[in-house]
């Protein structure tokens, strides 16, 4: 069953007089604490206000390289219990440590499909926290188009995943040599203080590069 979101979808809050539950999806992925803010929020949430019925999970499809930046490749989907990747994804480790756990399922990997390109956003997502490398089919075979939900089957936004994704570019991208050499590739213990930090830091960056409708992260 799907929870109500228990902070504004848009900006985090959490008023005393309560959240006003989108009347589109009845608060299953739209909850608000003003007008305003359901107003500002509308073009995010506009691909997701539906509720899902029993048998269906809002995920995430990250779509293969040929298919331009990253923030144009993730797209909102209604995916049935019955979808594979309930029963042969991938959890994400790093997700799962800093306590957002996303479950990932390649086209390609996973059912056979032969894929085009590879997913950079994807492999990403699948870095071990020991190492901070992807295992050696997401590194060595092109991944395709993927498919990822969050563990607990609750919605998952595009914020969201573009967040996660981010951070895990970020991981990366901070990565030393001399760091790595004392088994501790990270510049801090991985959490989700530091995913959360993260997070309200990639929120404002985005709002301030336009992205006005960009969501508070759950």
């Amino acid at each position: 069953m799907t929870a109500r979101p228990n902070r504004c979808s848009k900006c985090g809050k959490t008023p005393t007089e309560g959240l006003k539950a989108c009347s589109g999806c009845h608060g299953a992925t739209g909850m608000y604490c003003s007008r305003e803010c359901q107003v500002a929020h509308w073009k995010m949430h506009k691909p997701m206000c539906r509720p899902p019925v029993d048998d269906e999970v809002w995920a995430i499809r990250i779509l293969d390289n040929r298919h331009g930046p990253w923030r144009k490749r993730f797209q909102n989907v209604l995916l049935k219990t019955t979808h594979p990747v309930f029963t042969k994804g991938e959890l994400c480790p790093v997700n799962a440590i800093c306590g957002f756990p996303l479950v990932i399922w390649s086209e390609s990997h996973h059912g056979g499909v032969r894929a085009l390109r590879d997913n950079q956003p994807a492999v990403y997502l699948r870095i071990e926290p020991k190492g901070a490398l992807a295992p050696s089919h997401w590194q060595f075979a092109d991944a395709g188009t993927c498919f990822v939900t969050r563990f607990d089957r609750q919605p998952l936004t595009l914020e969201a995943t573009e967040t996660i994704c981010n951070f895990h570019r970020h991981l990366l991208e901070t990565l030393d040599d001399d760091r790595r050499k004392t088994g501790m590739n990270w510049k801090q213990p991985l959490s989700p203080e530091w995913l959360r930090s993260f997070a309200g830091d990639f929120r404002k960056e985005q709002i301030e590069g336009g992205r006005k409708a960009f969501g508070f992260f759950p």
